[in-house]
Formats: structure tokens, sequence, C-alpha cells
């Protein structure tokens, strides 16, 4: 069957939020916050014989400066959960669709990023699919599986991990949700001193805000904060609901007061509400492969890989992120230029 484009923002999310592990960056929401940064945005589906939704791929037009733009499917084409297991002729019949398929703005590449695990093999592309050096969306992650009780939850922790986080709640560190513009205020500004603390390279503050402002508006994102006794915010998280998943997407802390370990305070916080509101899953997203020979692998993230692993969740890795010439020359170009320039 020949691809479909989609205008139907319910359809879109019934068919995608029902998947295990939904993937919020293939949300008909945050591809409507793409659109606000200016991006274009495609939506595709490919339907079986009976006209079941088998394939959907939400398409973002990234534009660059010296060629052009491409097209990219952050953490899709989505797969639906009983087609995994075919997933190779699945998704050789939606890229063969793909192929003849005219997007309003022609791209030099398509990248995509299938939330399909590495076990299954790189081979379940097509061939013109070349793996990038770099993925964009983590290649790996940790998920807790919140349908177990919280005793199971607890037991399957480092032994670390439980101590610190009874030791927050025995110092008195308090957890709340953000509820005024204060609040939001104060996470931005760790941010900043979170960055500069650990010599990372974060989001700017003003790209945070306008999505948390922009998924808020439509009950998909919230900022979590935890507070010494005196009231003073040491932590907070920006957590991403969508389908049956939690997501963790950003996090900041104070170097002041460190040894409450508010962190600890905060994830538990979390993964217990996210647990009580019916989520399967708090994705922790994020953490170093097993492997340090991966091309997925960050000397840089050793630290809070082995914080995000003590939470006792399974390390996920997905196929990471691949790319299909459109235009063969200038893609050519451009992987000339990623070498002799970096990335």
């Amino acid at each position: 069957m020949p691809l479909r484009s989609i205008t139907d923002a319910r359809a879109w999310d019934g068919f995608v939020s029902a998947q295990p592990g939904a993937q919020f960056t293939q949300s008909w929401t945050w591809g409507e916050f793409r659109r606000s940064r200016g991006q274009s945005v495609e939506r595709l589906v490919l339907t079986d014989a009976q006209g079941k939704w088998s394939v959907a791929a939400q398409c973002l037009f990234i534009k660059t400066r010296f060629f052009g733009g491409y097209w990219f499917m952050p953490r899709g084409p989505i797969v639906r959960h009983d087609l995994i297991v075919s997933s190779k002729d699945v998704l050789a019949q939606f890229f063969a669709e793909l192929e003849s398929f005219v997007f309003p703005i022609k791209g030099v590449f398509l990248r995509c990023e299938p939330p399909i695990e590495e076990q299954l093999g790189p081979n379940l592309l097509p061939s013109t699919f070349q793996q990038k050096h770099r993925a964009y969306q983590p290649a790996c992650t940790s998920l807790i599986d919140l349908t177990r009780s919280e005793d199971e939850l607890l037991s399957r922790m480092h032994e670390k991990t439980r101590y610190n986080l009874r030791l927050a709640e025995r110092k008195g560190v308090h957890v709340r949700l953000a509820s005024t513009e204060k609040d939001i205020d104060v996470f931005m500004q760790l941010n900043a001193e979170t960055a500069s603390r650990d010599h990372f390279v974060s989001p700017p503050s003003a790209y945070m805000r306008a999505t948390h402002d922009f998924l808020a508006r439509h009950g998909m994102a919230r900022i979590r904060l935890a507070e010494s006794p005196s009231g003073d915010v040491l932590a907070g998280s920006m957590e991403i609901m969508y389908g049956d998943t939690v997501t963790y997407l950003y996090g900041v802390s104070s170097s002041r007061e460190r040894s409450l370990m508010a962190p600890y305070a905060l994830h538990w916080d979390a993964i217990r509400s996210a647990k009580n509101e019916g989520a399967n899953f708090y994705d922790f997203h994020g953490v170093n492969p097993e492997e340090k020979a991966s091309v997925s692998y960050k000397k840089s993230w050793e630290g809070i890989t082995r914080f995000k692993l003590g939470w006792g969740g399974s390390r996920v890795c997905y196929l990471g992120t691949w790319e299909s010439p459109r235009q063969a020359f200038v893609f050519a170009l451009v992987k000339l230029a990623r070498r002799v320039f970096g990335e």
C-alpha cells in the first residue's frame, strides 16, 4: 500500500502512544512544537492489506547552513508492536514506498532512529542506510519497569542508590512539582549552573523553557523540584509524559548542600509518581552502551550512566542513527566535510 500523509491528530497519537515504550518525539504535540520552531513536519503511515496501520513516521525537515537540509525521524519510524518480529519486511516495504514519496521540500538525505533493540540487527534497514558515528537521540537508555511493586523496585537498586535516597529522606529533602513562573526560573538558573560546573553542553535555557511551556500546555511536560528543609531548590528534572512512558528529559542540580543527596529524593519521587499514575516505564533517556568500543560510547557519560543504572533499570540499546542519501552527490560532499571539519 502507498504511504499516506496523516492530518488527524487523534488517529496519529492513538497509534503512536499505544506502542510499548511510547516515543514522545513521534507524538503529534512534539511535531507541532518543532513546527512552531520553524521546521516543516510530515507524518506518514504505511497500512497493511486490511487497512491497519503498520508503520508510522513523523519526519522533520532540518535546515542546515551549507547544503539545504535533510528529513529526520527522531526515534522513528514506529513499527506496530505485533510486527516487530517481522520488522525487516515491514521496514523494507515502508522505505521502498518512501523512495517514491515526494516530500514538500527536497532533502539531501533521510535520517532515522528506529526504536528497535539492536540485537535484532542493523540489517533490518535497507542497504542504502549507513550508520552515523554519533547518535542524535541517545542510542541507549535505562528503562525502569513500573509494573513491579515498590519493594521490587527498591530491591533492584544498587545498594548505594538505596542508601542515598533513604539519606535524603532522613535529611528532610522535600520534593514537589513546579507551580509558578518563579519555580521555572529557578530551574533554568540551575540549568546554567549545572552545565558550567559539570562542563557539558546543555540546551540553552530559552529552548528548554520553550519546550516545557509548549508541551505543558498539552499536558505532556512538568518540572519536579527537590528542596532542602529551608526551602532552597537543590535539584530539578523536566519530565515528559506520553503513552505508557514518563521520560526524564533534563536534569539540573545546585552546588549547595550536595550532602543532602537531593537528586535521589527527586528521582524516587518521580518514579513513584509515574507508577501511581499508571505508566509502565520510567525512561532515564540516555546511558552509555556496555561496550566502550561502541560508536555511541561517551567517556563524559560514565558518571551519569553509573547514576542512572544504579536505579535498577534495564539498559536498552536501539539501532542508533542511520542515514540514506536522497541526493547522492551532495550527500558524499556532506560526509567529506564531516571527515575534514568534524561533526
